[in-house]
Parts: structure tokens; sequence; C-alpha cells
């Protein structure tokens, strides 16, 4: 279990940022495992087809917030949830709303990559055709791999294994299982941070096309990553969202000290 450091007494304000039609928004939520306290009253509106990036320290509750918009958390012993997370009029915390269904509009994207042992056209057909995929396989196939920048570098290579590829390559290919799925909004939990600087510069290309499409909301330990793709940035810390706004103000002119000490790298 997580060791999260103790809270601050200080009560976090933040001046609301208008995002009059949200794709999804978290209300007052707060999230423990056991009694360690992970998240505490977040409430975050995500904007439609725009790059929301979450930052903070190690252990400040970042993974824990991102996991938490698709239900990954339900699979940890101890997790709980106050509060409500909302998506498309629905709290998917809700006893009706369906797990499985939540995570086929809402894909993620983990920081290591995590491709199926199979060829790399099953890891992208495989779950749509669980799902009751009943159009061109092929055509599908295709369109996930050009939308992820991967086709020209495997189209040719369609029936080898998805563990033959190279590290960059696998996490494209784990975006493009995603985008297979035909999801509403992505999650990405640090999907550059075991890649190298190439592989990390085409991971940040996809996302700027991918915005155009899809909502995206990424968790990332590189601040300059978090500059230069994302519109809206959230700072946790300590399992308090201490600050939420434009991106470009966060990192310019941050409302909060702790904010500019966190981003200028005096702690953290």
């Amino acid at each position: 279990m997580v060791d999260f450091p103790q809270k601050s007494q200080a009560v976090i304000r933040h001046k609301p940022v208008e995002i009059p039609d949200p794709a999804m928004e978290t209300l007052h939520v707060t999230i423990k495992y056991g009694e360690s306290m992970a998240v505490s009253d977040c409430s975050i509106k995500f904007q439609k087809n725009r790059v929301t990036a979450i930052i903070g320290p190690s252990g400040c509750g970042k993974s824990t917030l991102i996991r938490s918009l698709n239900r990954m958390n339900d699979f940890i012993d101890g997790f709980s949830i106050t509060g409500q997370v909302m998506f498309d009029g629905v709290d998917i915390y809700d006893r009706k709303a369906d797990p499985v269904e939540i995570r086929r509009r809402i894909g993620m994207v983990f920081q290591k990559p995590n491709p199926f042992p199979k060829s790399i056209y099953k890891n992208i057909i495989w779950g749509p055709q669980i799902n009751g995929f009943k159009g061109d396989p092929d055509e599908l196939v295709e369109e996930s791999l050009t939308n992820a920048a991967l086709w020209d570098e495997v189209k040719d290579r369609l029936n080898e294994s998805a563990l033959a590829l190279s590290g960059g390559q696998q996490q494209r290919l784990c975006i493009a299982r995603a985008i297979a799925m035909k999801p509403e909004i992505i999650l990405m939990d640090e999907p550059a941070s075991a890649l190298d600087p190439k592989s990390t510069a085409r991971v940040e290309d996809l996302i700027e096309e991918l915005r155009k499409h899809y909502t995206i909301v990424i968790v990332t330990h590189n601040m300059q990553q978090a500059a230069r793709i994302s519109d809206y940035t959230a700072f946790l810390y300590n399992g308090d969202l201490v600050e939420f706004g434009v991106t470009k103000r966060i990192f310019t002119n941050p409302d909060r000290k702790e904010t500019e000490d966190y981003i200028t790298g005096r702690f953290g």
C-alpha cells in the first residue's frame, strides 16, 4: 500500500475555470485506500476535444485520480470513493452504471506498454470483437493503426507478434488498441515515461492529432511535456487539487505559491 504524505492543514482554494460543456467532471471526489487518503474533495471539469494534464509529485494522487475516471481502481483492495464522476449526464459510480461500457467509452493507456501476447492484428481487433463488433475487421485495424501513426510501420507485419515491436511502437499500438474501441475519452497515465526522447516526441505528436477527435486526460511528471501538449493543467499535492486552469497561465502566472514552487523545481 502506498504511504501517502501527511496532508497539509491549509484549506486549498483555486479560482474556478469556465468550462461550460465538459466531456466529464469530478464533483467533490474523495478517494481512500483503506484508511489512507489518496484524493480529497477534488472537482475538475474536462473540456471536450482538449488535453488536460494532471501534474504533481509522486504520491500526490495523480494516478489514483485518472484511474477513477473509468473505474480502474475498482480492482484494488480497499478502494473507496465518495462524490461523483459525471460522464454523459450519469455518475459512473452509480449502481446502474455498467463498468464494462464505461471502460469502452473511456479508454486508457498505461505507463508501461502492455500489448497482448498476440499478433499486431489481433491486438487491435480482439477487444471490439468480444464487444460485438460487426464491421469489417481489416478496415478497423487499418483505421486504428493509421490514427495512431503506426500503420506505415507495421502494415506488412500484421501477423507478427506485437511483442517484437520497439517500446515506442508498442505504446502507439496500445493507443491504437484504445482507439479501436471507439472511445469518447482517452486517459493516459504517463504514456511516455518509459520511452526514449524520439519515441516520446512521436507520442506527443500523436496526442496533438488525437485531440481533434477525443478528449484526453494525461498524467505526467514531465513539466515541459505538460506545457507543450496540454490545454489545461491540474496540480495535485498531497491529494489536494491545489490549482487548475489554462496551461499557459498555470506555467507563467500561477495563483498559488505551491504551484510555482513545483513547476520551477523547488520541490517534487
